[in-house]
């Protein structure tokens, strides 16, 4: 593990962790510089947890929260390196592949001399290339610059524009240069509400469907994992029946060589940020914060003419046993009372069949998947997520609270690579007290239990972002 020691001295260290955090490196400097060399460098995150300012590795979610200054300064660095050996960073990237680590880049690339890069080992650079890359293509997905990011020296001059040389965070970036999004809203609204208004048994269908799997965006391969993105992505999915989880912008499905239906209809994804007007060193209370969001308007796969592609499924499937590492880490009391699964808030208890119980085929996914449902309900609890499961819940609070708990066994049956069954009892809950309701209630009631339920999801297990 890195100690402050090795960051302090390390330059591709530096740049790599800024890009990481989100913080600049004199910002990492300077709040690091009262600890011993030896105190590694998760140990320095964590000491800022207590402070209004903390500093975390950040999230596929936080991403527009990250400052400009950092890309700009990475980029600029690996620039000179793209100068020198004629390939842009990813191309430097692929090259370093089952080569050793210390084999040095003039070696591996026969390249000319360099004094700054001819020495630079595999071991030293690598690390701050898959970073460079990984934002590289979460910015393309987002389309946060409207524009393809093929180099370093690309998002040099698209950062080094007028237009944003004076914003500090993507988010800001996003407010300047999204403002055709009104229009495109519009649009938006009207496809959820012609949706709702041919099918207002859509969200129990969903629920009830075989498609509650990931989206990717076809041209990284990353999952749209913010949670209105993936939420709009499956009910749309399931509505009209596309067979793809792949996802493009216009622009990128023609960097790619394809054209969109004429009569095509577009799905938006959600990105939220922290709007705010700190500078880089000032502390700021987040209730102080208000948010913006990234809109893109993307188009299935199956809108797209002559992609004969197939849907994307993760590589890095979680397996099971991650599941049961969580179970324990969290304290979850799991019992076997009768034959039947339900969480009793009073005592605080799962109470799950025996797994032999499970007979069908996939019955041990089946049995997490049913785990998973009754997990979530327990992060209800006071001392978790305190969503009030104490006290007797109406119809209304208990329809709500069985909506939280599928989307969220969909949310965390997604993360653990497992096939998700809807509970039949759930549905119907959901069914006799959604029907009824208006458009804006419908989908407000929605949203509402979809951020309960990502907040519980949470709370039970986030994947690392190294497992994406």
């Amino acid at each position: 593990m890195v100690n402050l020691s090795q960051f302090r001295k390390d330059e591709f260290l530096q740049y790599e962790y800024a890009l990481a955090t989100g913080c600049t490196v004199s910002k990492l400097l300077k709040k690091s510089s009262g600890l011993h060399g030896n105190t590694g460098f998760n140990s320095f995150l964590n000491s800022t947890f207590s402070t209004v300012s903390p500093i975390d590795w950040l999230e596929q979610d936080e991403i527009l929260d990250a400052s400009v200054n950092n890309l700009k300064a990475a980029a600029k660095f690996l620039t000179d390196l793209e100068d020198w050996l004629e390939l842009s960073s990813f191309e430097v990237l692929s090259g370093l592949t089952r080569k050793h680590n210390s084999s040095t880049l003039k070696s591996i690339f026969k390249a000319t001399n360099n004094d700054r890069w001819e020495s630079v080992t595999r071991g030293q650079i690598e690390g701050l290339l898959k970073e460079f890359f990984w934002w590289c293509s979460e910015i393309d997905t987002l389309d946060v610059f409207n524009q393809e990011i093929e180099s370093a020296k690309t998002l040099l001059s698209i950062i080094d524009q007028p237009l944003f040389k004076q914003l500090k965070t993507l988010g800001q970036v996003v407010e300047v240069s999204s403002a055709n999004w009104q229009q495109d809203e519009d649009v938006f609204n009207n496809i959820m509400s012609q949706i709702y208004s041919s099918n207002k048994l859509f969200v129990q269908e969903w629920l009830s469907s075989d498609r509650l799997y990931e989206h990717y965006n076809v041209k990284t391969k990353r999952a749209y994992t913010s949670l209105y993105s993936w939420l709009i992505l499956s009910l749309i999915a399931q509505v009209r029946n596309y067979k793809n989880n792949l996802w493009a912008t216009k622009r990128q499905w023609k960097s790619l060589g394809y054209k969109i239906k004429n009569d095509a209809s577009p799905a938006a994804v959600f990105h939220y940020f922290k709007v705010n007007n700190k500078n880089e060193f000032e502390e700021i209370e987040e209730s102080n914060a208000s948010f913006g969001r990234k809109v893109s308007l993307v188009y299935n796969a199956d809108e797209v003419l002559g992609f004969e592609g197939k849907s994307y499924k993760e590589t890095k499937v979680k397996s099971v046993p991650i599941l049961e590492q969580r179970i324990k880490e969290l304290g979850v009391d799991v019992r076997q009372v009768i034959n039947e699964a339900f969480y009793n808030c009073a005592e605080d208890y799962i109470n799950m069949p025996p797994i032999e119980a499970f007979k069908a085929k996939d019955s041990t996914k089946d049995y997490y998947a049913t785990l998973l449902h009754e997990m979530v309900h327990w992060t209800g609890h006071k001392s978790r997520c305190n969503r009030g499961l104490e006290t007797a819940l109406s119809p209304k609070q208990q329809a709500i609270e069985e909506l939280v708990a599928e989307i969220g066994s969909a949310f965390l049956c997604a993360r653990f690579g497992i096939t998700k069954k809807v509970r039949t009892q759930s549905i119907s809950y959901i069914e006799n007290w959604l029907d009824g309701l208006g458009w804006c209630d419908y989908i407000g009631y929605l949203e509402q239990a979809a951020m309960l339920a990502n907040r519980a999801s949470n709370y039970i297990y986030v994947p690392k972002r190294d497992d994406i």
